[in-house]
């Protein structure tokens, strides 16, 4: 049986970057939720999910220009903490079970306005680049 490599100082601030930005996350998006009601063919986690996708394509654009502890922080961590799919389903049955097939509308609605606002976060960090 192998032994287990041992972690480096590098490994440790990855871990921890993901951790204190999956942490940071977690509670802004549970503070925004309890403040954002949700639309009747809209979640309640729509707005939320939509900033952590334009934030995760201005992170795109400037991957080459951070240290990777930083893409570890804000992309795998804050990112990844911030936006909810499990939270996201759970609205959807919501959804499914009070307006039937409408429940379409919000899953559009979710993945268009979620690929814009990457591309748009990416387009924003090549501009900064640039400048």
């Amino acid at each position: 049986m192998a032994k287990p490599k041992p972690q480096t100082k590098d490994q440790a601030l990855m871990y921890a970057a993901v951790f204190v930005g999956g942490a940071a996350g977690s509670l802004l998006r549970e503070a925004f939720a309890l403040e954002i009601p949700g639309a009747p063919l809209l979640t309640a986690t729509f707005g939320i999910n939509i900033a952590a996708c334009f934030i995760l394509g201005w992170l795109y654009a400037v991957r080459h220009r951070v240290h990777a502890h930083v893409l570890h922080l804000g992309a795998v961590g804050f990112c990844g903490g911030l936006s909810t799919f499990s939270s996201f389903v759970a609205e959807l049955e919501r959804i499914a079970l009070t307006s039937g097939w409408f429940v379409s509308i919000p899953i559009l609605a979710e993945i268009i306005c979620g690929l814009g606002a990457a591309i748009l976060g990416e387009a924003v960090g090549r501009r900064r680049v640039r400048e």
